[in-house]
Order: structure tokens, then C-alpha cells, then sequence
């Protein structure tokens, strides 16, 4: 029979339960947010990028799976402010992509500002925690140069990349090997291991049987030369 408490208490955690469970199971919206920062310049506000629609929890791999982004209507005209007020050639110049939160400040990810006027496509991926929650973004565009050095180029504008979205589940990680501990002593130093016997050590016995039949045999007695007749 239940008491009042131990019945409060399970239908609370049954709740609970059932919240947790529609959280890893209901598709979801993650809003994205962008901006352009210079070290020597104000820092431009956050505006709007887009949105991604996460589907159930369970349904993302941990090798990655494809979601969709829908821009912002306002993107366009929010390039151009970022144009205006830091251009992308500026050395020192990064464009930054977040998460949005409304209680604290969400993962961002930051590359050169300089990268963006000359890419043609961009990527991002979204790493998920083991709860469901997403802790870290990942940006890039390319193509890039490989040595990273930004090409000077005339175009001051950031394009408006309709860009790949990944989501990633956490991969766990493979178990350690253990191996059996080795034998201690009481006094807790490691038992001694015995040391290999030689050939002569675990054969002796045998040598020695042998040589004692060779002892007792004696020497082999020679044979009587000639046929046995004398002659003259």
C-alpha cells in the first residue's frame, strides 16, 4: 500500500519521465545567429540567420545526420549592414555563428571574416550532448586556401550562403582493456615470479639414467682376429 508521499513522489518522477521522453522524441528548433567583429571596430549586434528543424533525438547519428535550414527573410539586408560597418578584408576581421539562448550566451563558432567574400558554399554542423542538448557549433565555407592565408579581393560583401546543416550525436568512447592484477604478498609487494628451469635442470634424471646403463654395459669386447686355424 502507497503512502500519500511515496505516491506524490512517483507520480511527480512519472511526469518527469514523460517530459524527458517527448523532449528526445518531439522535432525541435534551433535558431542561429551571425555577426562580424574587428578588434579596433564596435562590436555589431546579432542578427538573425536562420533556423534548423531537429528531428527526434534518437533519430541523429553519431557519424552525422542531414537537417534542413531555413535563412532569414532578413539576411540580405543584414549582410549588407555588415559590410558596412566591418569590411571582410579587414585583417583582424571574424565572422561568428551561434546558437541562440535565451538564458545564457550559446556555442559559437568563429572563422576569418576574410574567408567568406570568396567561398561558394558553407557547412554546419551542431554536436548534440548525451541529454539531447546541443553544447558546441561548428562552421566553415569553403573552398579555402590551404595555406589559410585570405586572397585580397575586390568584393567587400558577405555572401548569403544557403548553407549544409549536420547534427551529431556523442559517440561513446570504446572501454578500456583491463588486465588481472598480479598476485601480491602480504606485506603488498608483488609475488616473485619462479624462474625457468634450464634443459639440464628438468632433464637431469633422464641424463642420468642414461649414462648410468652406458657404465654398467662397459666397453664392447672386440672380436678374435683371424679364422682360429694356425699355419705354418
Amino acid at each position: 500500500m502507497y503512502t500519500p508521499i511515496s505516491f506524490a513522489l512517483l507520480v511527480t518522477s512519472s511526469l518527469f519521465c514523460q517530459l524527458v521522453t517527448s523532449q528526445t522524441h518531439e522535432p525541435t528548433e534551433l535558431h542561429l545567429i551571425h555577426r562580424v567583429v574587428h578588434p579596433d571596430l564596435p562590436v555589431t549586434p546579432w542578427a538573425e540567420l536562420g533556423t534548423v528543424t531537429v528531428p527526434s533525438f534518437k533519430s541523429i547519428s553519431p557519424t552525422g545526420s542531414a537537417a534542413s535550414l531555413s535563412l532569414a527573410e532578413s539576411l540580405r539586408d543584414d549582410l549588407a549592414e555588415f559590410s558596412e560597418a566591418v569590411d571582410p578584408n579587414m585583417q583582424g576581421a571574424m565572422y561568428h555563428v551561434a546558437i541562440e539562448r535565451l538564458e545564457s550566451e550559446g556555442p559559437i563558432s568563429s572563422i576569418k571574416a576574410c574567408l567568406l567574400p570568396s567561398s561558394t558554399s558553407a557547412n554546419v554542423v551542431i554536436h548534440f550532448s548525451a541529454t539531447g542538448e546541443p553544447f558546441a557549433i561548428d562552421y566553415s565555407v569553403s573552398p579555402v586556401p590551404q595555406d589559410g592565408i585570405c586572397t585580397v579581393t575586390n568584393m567587400g560583401s558577405y555572401p548569403a550562403h544557403n548553407a549544409s546543416v549536420v547534427l551529431k550525436s556523442p559517440r561513446m568512447a570504446p572501454l578500456p582493456e583491463l588486465r588481472i592484477p598480479p598476485p601480491l604478498t602480504p606485506e603488498g609487494e608483488p609475488v616473485a615470479s619462479v624462474p625457468e628451469k634450464s634443459f639440464v635442470q628438468k632433464y637431469w634424471i633422464y641424463m642420468v639414467v642414461v649414462l648410468g646403463a652406458l657404465l654398467i654395459s662397459g666397453p664392447a669386447e672386440d672380436s678374435p682376429s683371424g679364422d682360429g686355424k694356425g699355419g705354418k
